[in-house]
């Protein structure tokens, strides 16, 4: 994409009438992309999803069996060990979860996504080393490699809802989100996890919408030269 970009610019550079506009208009294509490809090539961000149904409260007010999905964004930067040296684990840039029917909230209380090479398991847990298990599964053979640098799945199976409430003492954390305490009851339910390195898609879309301004602006210089 570099080397297109490139090419594009010389080309169109090369023309006698083009504009000081214009050459405008290509140079920050270039820089724009330039800034893209580098963060590619050096993108240090994983999101995780993972599914799920369950039943449970938010904010003190029950709900049923929901199908739900857990997005979770972090920084493989951050990678650390888990407490038993078997696995990696990384606390979340931020989280959310989409409740069907009750909509999106954001996880206030921090959390991490873990693999444990013995299990060959992976789950979201609150954050730390010790952080206490949300959601586990699902288990799969390539779990027991991943280093969590690199993007995986999506695989299926079953995962595990615990410890969203519980009367460990001392008390294990509730887990808060924008739209109150969430607490999902215990048990089993399928699931699908896979991380994925995101799309640049904030840069793309200022890539889109940079000719859009200048056509903008040159009609708003005519009429203001024709009135």
């Amino acid at each position: 994409m570099l080397a297109l970009t490139a090419f594009f610019v010389a080309r169109n550079g090369g023309g006698k009438a083009m504009s000081n506009s214009g050459r405008t208009h290509h140079l920050f294509v270039f820089i724009l992309t330039v800034v893209v490809s580098t963060s590619i090539a050096s993108a240090s961000i994983l999101t995780v999803t993972q599914t799920g149904t369950g039943a449970g409260t938010l904010n003190g007010v029950a709900f049923p069996v929901s199908n739900f999905t857990i997005t979770s964004v972090m920084d493989t930067a951050n990678r650390q060990p888990v407490h038993t040296g078997l696995g990696w684990f990384i606390d979340n840039t931020s989280a959310s979860i989409q409740l069907n029917g009750l909509g999106t909230f954001a996880f206030l209380t921090a959390t991490r996504i873990f693999v444990s090479y013995d299990l060959a398991l992976v789950g979201f847990s609150r954050s730390g080393s010790t952080g206490a298990d949300l959601f586990n599964g699902p288990s799969n053979a390539a779990f027991s490699t991943w280093n969590m640098l690199t993007p995986i799945g999506p695989f299926n199976g079953t995962g595990q809802l615990v410890q969203w409430a519980s009367q460990a003492s001392p008390p294990i954390p509730q887990v808060n989100t924008n739209g109150g305490i969430l607490i999902f009851n215990n048990g089993s339910s399928a699931t699908t996890f896979k991380a994925v390195v995101p799309e640049p898609a904030t840069a793309l879309l200022l890539l889109a919408a940079f000719p859009l301004l200048r056509c903008r602006r040159i009609t708003s210089s005519y009429l203001a030269a024709n009135r």
